[in-house]
């Protein structure tokens, strides 16, 4: 969690990366208790996608399936796994927004960039 909050690529979290990682940390606790319909300590594929549809994320059939698969256990993810998903997710949705071509003049990733970015997030 701390590298894909590390903002500065510093190795470390310093005050306000901390801060904001704490408020994610506590969003995203109220979301799964809230669609943790079941109240089994889990989100299945359906109250996932219900959760992240709520924070604004929709995502298809496809990427919801490869996130349980990545994420959970028995196709069903807990509460450390949807953290954690939560997180990379948010970071990987920020990052693409950041050189979207379609929002912005900036130029999209090379290959290089893409790497790096993802793969210390």
């Amino acid at each position: 969690m701390v590298a894909m909050m590390d903002v500065d690529r510093s190795g470390k979290l310093g005050f306000e990366e901390f801060k904001n990682l704490w408020a994610d940390i506590r969003t995203w606790k109220n979301v799964f208790k809230r669609y943790d319909i079941d109240h089994s300590g889990s989100l299945n594929t359906i109250e996932l996608r219900a959760s992240l549809h709520s924070a604004g994320y929709r995502l298809n059939f496809h990427v919801l399936r490869a996130l349980v698969l990545r994420y959970g256990k028995k196709g069903k993810i807990n509460f450390d796994d949807f953290i954690m998903c939560a997180v990379k997710l948010k970071t990987m949705i920020e990052t693409f927004q950041e050189r979207d071509p379609r929002k912005t003049m900036m130029a999209t990733f090379t290959l290089d960039e893409w790497v790096e970015k993802t793969m210390y997030s």
